[in-house]
């Protein structure tokens, strides 16, 4: 009885009491303070990205074996197998897929990569898919493709390649060949960077052009801008071939419509080898807007049979790489007319057979021996290339080892090997000054004559010839 009058005390007096009491108060999410919360997700900042997988076949085999010592669930595929990571299309004939996530992958078969976004493309006989290390290793024959804006396409082959698709980077090792339009490129290793275009050659590439060798140290070749450049022990030899007219002296051959006169004036045409040599080589070929070109840094030079040049930096451009522009510290080396030009700047147009000669010009002529016999120094030199002429205009000075002339201008004749000095040339030796209106030097034996009126300054009157 008692039993029941406290349950029915519970009933009565209890139970209403709490279900009086008021219930807790809500608020909305917006008015939650983030900071008090006993409850927060941690990002892990060392958590890679989950990296977008998928793959498929016409034709599909499930087994379990054991990689590494691990049993895994493995997939073989054939039948237009493909995996598909990130924008990049994998595919080959036969692909064995480790996981359902595709954590590794052994291609066999026709194997092809393709790359939309960077325009790249390789194919092998067989190769190896590495998920997490963003790693395709490919071998038996394997060849990669890039094209460049212009849709121009270069073809690399070597016997071993490795593709870092998360660096957009490709390393090509075991003999490395390289072909496009332009260029053929033997190395041992390559790497190419993908979105800078560049193809990075190390240890002495042997690059082949048309009738074209370069070689140096280290070279980078992009095939969007087609330039081409060299660092360290840079060598270029170009070969080409040039005619020799009756007249004597080398000039490039032209069409004619008299065939029988050209015939004439034409003696015989001589193969010529030019080479190129420097710390840094900068080549770039013909585009629409831009001749081809070779620029030369750091202790530059140009070797012929019959000239040489020299200085800090050499250009060579347009058809056949004739036209020129060299500076700082500049000497040019005529070995037949047994002249050197020296200057800072030098720029020459050889369809116009020009040349002209600025900053701190000078021409020293040799003996045969190869001798200084004199010098001549002036404000500027143009040189005719066809008139086999060179002009000195303002200021001129002619220095010999016991003489002095001076002039306003001079013109020396190659062919001749003579000096006219005109514009109230003087001529100075032992404190004697002759005035003159034409002077002639021989400078190749050191001879002169004054000519047109003399008239002397001291008692001594140097007339006639010495």
């Amino acid at each position: 009885m008692i039993k029941l009058s406290f349950k029915y005390f519970l009933f009565l007096f209890v139970l209403p009491i709490i279900a009086t009491e008021r219930p807790p108060l809500l608020f909305p999410s917006l008015e939650v303070n983030e900071k008090q919360s006993k409850y927060q997700i941690k990002e892990d900042k060392n958590k890679k990205p989950r990296i977008p997988t998928s793959w498929g076949g016409n034709a599909l085999i499930q087994e379990t074996k054991e990689v590494n010592g691990i049993p895994m669930t493995t997939f073989a595929l054939s039948g237009g197998a493909w995996i598909l990571h990130r924008k990049v299309r994998i595919s080959s004939y036969h692909i064995e897929v480790v996981g359902e996530e595709a954590y590794l992958g052994y291609l066999k078969g026709g194997v092809r990569v393709e790359d939309k976004e960077n325009k790249i493309t390789f194919t092998a006989g067989k190769g190896t898919y590495d998920k997490f290390q963003e790693i395709i290793i490919l071998e038996s024959r394997p060849t990669l493709y890039f094209y460049n804006s212009d849709n121009k396409k270069t073809k690399i082959t070597a016997p071993y390649i490795k593709r870092f698709m998360s660096e957009n980077k490709t390393v090509l090792e075991g003999g490395v060949i390289m072909e496009d339009p332009d260029y053929t490129i033997l190395t041992e290793k390559a790497v190419f960077y993908e979105k800078e275009n560049n193809l990075v050659l190390n240890d002495y590439p042997l690059i082949f052009g048309e009738n074209l060798f370069i070689t140096g140290e280290k070279a980078i070749y992009n095939n969007e801008s087609k330039v081409t450049k060299l660092e360290n022990d840079t060598i270029l030899a170009r070969l080409s071939y040039e005619t020799k007219s009756v007249k004597g002296g080398f000039k490039k051959k032209e069409d004619k419509k008299d065939k029988s006169k050209e015939e004439k004036e034409v003696e015989e045409k001589k193969r010529v080898i030019t080479l190129f040599t420097g710390e840094r080589l900068e080549s770039k070929v013909k585009s629409k807007d831009e001749p081809a070109s070779i620029g030369m840094y750091e202790n530059a030079k140009i070797y012929r049979d019959d000239f040489e040049y020299d200085g800090k930096y050499l250009k060579a451009f347009g058809e056949g790489y004739k036209n020129l522009e060299a500076k700082e510290n500049v000497n040019f080396l005529d070995k037949e007319n047994n002249f050197r030009i020296k200057g800072k700047l030098f720029e020459h147009d050889d369809e116009k057979g020009y040349t002209h000669i600025t900053e701190e010009p000078e021409v020293e002529f040799l003996s045969k021996e190869g001798e200084v016999t004199s010098t001549m120094t002036t404000v500027e030199l143009e040189r005719f290339s066809d008139r086999k002429e060179i002009v000195a205009r303002g200021n001129v000075v002619i220095e010999s080892e016991n003489s002095t002339v001076k002039g306003q201008y001079a013109t020396y004749y190659e062919e001749e090997k003579k000096l006219v000095v005109e514009g109230n040339p003087t001529f100075q030796r032992n404190g004697n000054i002759v005035r003159s209106g034409k002077i002639i030097i021989f400078p190749e034996n050191n001879r002169m004559l004054l000519s047109d009126g003399l008239d002397s300054s001291e008692e001594k009157n140097n007339k006639g010839s010495r």
